[in-house]
C-alpha cells in the first residue's frame, strides 16, 4: 500500500515540479468504508479557491432539479416561457430559414440537444473567447453579447433531432436566466440558498467581482494566466469558484439524494455521445474509457494494460478542473490541476487516483471523514 502511495504522489509530485503546473489538489472518498483521500502539490490544498468551470453545470443542474420538484419548471416547457422579457430571444435558431427558438425547451438546454452554436469557440475576428483566455487576454461579456454571438453563429440541428450532444456554452447561460427569473434573485444569491449555505460551503460561490483575487490563477502552458474579467462573465456556463473540499461535500449530495429526490436521479442519465469516450445526459456527464485509449496515459506501468477504467459520471472543464463519481465503486474523485492547455492529463490523473483507491493501493487520511448534516437539509427555500 506504501508504495502505491508514494507512486500516485511521486506523480503529482513530477507535474507541480515542472513549469505546466503551479498547484494540484485532488479530494476523495470512498463510500463503502467511508473513507476519505487528499492529494495535494505545489500552491493548492483541499482548501485553496479554484475556478471549477464547466463543472458549475453540475450546481445548476442540481437547482433546475430542485425548482422541478418544487413545481415551478417544466423540462418539457420551451425556455421562453421564463423568460417573456428576453427581447433578445429572438431568430437565435434558424436552421432552413425556419426559426424553432420557441421549440426549444429546458431539457434541450440542459442535455446540449438545443441546435444552438457554441458561441464560445465561435471566430470573432480571427479569435475564439476560448484561445482568447488561453493566451492570458482578459475579456469580458454580457448575456445579451452571448445572445447576439450564437444568432451570428447560426443554428447547427433542429432541437432535439440531433443523434449526439451538440455541447454549446450558450444553453448554460440561459439556463441560468430561467433561474434568475424564477427565483427573482441573482444567480449567485440562489446558489446561496440552495446550495452552499445548506451544505455549509464557505468556499463555494459565483464568482460576480473581477477584484476578487482569492481563486488561483490559471496555468496556460509555462505561464500564469489572469483573467478575472472574462471569469466573471461565465456565470451560470462555468462562473463558480469552489475548493476540493467543498466541491467533495457537494458531489457527495448530488448523488446522493440530498439536493432533489434521489429516485430521479437517473432521470439525468439519457446519455447521447458528444465525442469518444464522452456521453452527456441533463447536465452531466458520462466517461467510460476503453482499455486501448487508457493504454497511452499507462505506458509506464505495463502491469495496469489490461485494467478496464471505471466510468465516471459528473463533469470536467476548462482549466483542469473535475468531480467524477464511479457508480460501480462508489468513489468520488474531484479537484484541478488549474493547467488550460492540457485537459486530458487531468483526467487521466483523476482516473489514475481513482483506480488506485479502488483497488485499496492508497492510504486515506487520518480517521474517518466527518459525516455532514445535508440529511436534514430543508429543501423548502423561502
Amino acid at each position: 500500500m506504501g508504495d502505491r502511495t508514494t507512486r500516485v504522489d511521486r506523480v503529482i509530485k513530477r507535474l507541480v515540479q515542472s513549469p505546466l503546473y503551479s498547484g494540484i489538489t485532488i479530494s476523495a472518498y470512498r463510500q463503502s468504508d467511508a473513507t476519505q483521500f487528499q492529494f495535494s502539490g505545489g500552491t493548492l490544498t483541499d482548501r485553496t479557491p479554484y475556478f471549477a468551470t464547466a463543472a458549475a453545470k453540475l450546481y445548476v443542474t442540481t437547482i433546475l432539479m430542485q425548482l422541478r420538484d418544487e413545481g415551478k419548471v417544466a423540462f418539457e416547457a420551451p425556455f421562453k416561457t421564463y423568460l417573456p422579457g428576453c427581447k433578445l430571444c429572438v431568430e437565435i435558431h434558424v436552421k432552413d430559414t425556419i426559426d424553432y427558438t420557441g421549440l426549444i425547451t429546458i431539457r434541450h438546454l440542459m442535455s446540449q440537444t438545443s441546435g444552438l452554436g457554441d458561441f464560445f469557440i465561435f471566430r470573432n475576428r480571427a479569435r475564439d473567447l476560448q484561445n482568447t483566455i488561453s493566451s492570458g487576454i482578459d475579456a469580458s461579456w454580457t448575456f445579451d453579447d452571448v445572445i447576439s454571438r450564437t444568432r451570428s453563429y447560426g443554428a447547427i440541428a433542429k432541437p432535439g433531432e440531433s443523434p449526439k450532444a451538440l455541447y454549446a456554452d450558450v444553453n448554460f447561460h440561459i439556463l441560468g436566466k430561467v433561474i434568475e427569473a424564477i427565483e427573482q434573485k441573482s444567480l449567485s444569491q440562489v446558489v446561496k440558498d440552495r446550495i452552499t449555505t445548506p451544505l455549509g460551503l464557505t468556499g463555494t460561490y459565483i464568482y460576480n467581482d473581477p477584484a476578487d483575487l482569492r481563486p488561483a490563477n490559471f496555468m496556460s502552458r509555462d505561464r500564469e494566466v489572469i483573467v478575472p474579467r472574462a471569469m466573471a462573465s461565465f456565470q451560470a456556463d462555468g462562473g463558480l469558484v469552489t475548493t476540493s473540499h467543498d466541491c467533495l461535500i457537494f458531489l457527495r449530495s448530488f448523488f446522493e439524494g440530498y439536493m432533489f429526490d434521489r429516485t430521479r436521479v437517473r432521470d439525468l442519465y439519457d446519455w447521447k455521445p458528444i465525442f469518444p469516450p464522452i456521453d452527456y445526459g441533463l447536465g452531466v456527464m458520462r466517461i467510460d474509457v476503453p482499455r486501448y485509449l487508457a493504454v497511452r496515459f499507462r505506458l509506464s506501468e505495463p502491469w495496469t494494460w489490461g485494467r478496464k477504467a471505471s466510468a465516471v459520471y459528473g463533469h470536467y472543464g476548462l482549466g483542469g478542473s473535475f468531480a467524477f463519481f464511479a457508480p460501480a465503486s462508489k468513489v468520488y474523485v474531484v479537484g484541478t490541476t488549474n493547467q488550460l492547455a492540457y485537459p486530458k492529463s487531468s483526467i487521466a490523473l483523476a482516473m489514475r487516483v481513482l483506480e488506485a483507491i479502488e483497488r485499496d493501493e492508497v492510504s486515506p487520511v487520518s480517521g474517518r471523514a466527518p459525516k455532514y448534516t445535508v440529511r436534514s437539509i430543508d429543501r423548502s427555500v423561502a
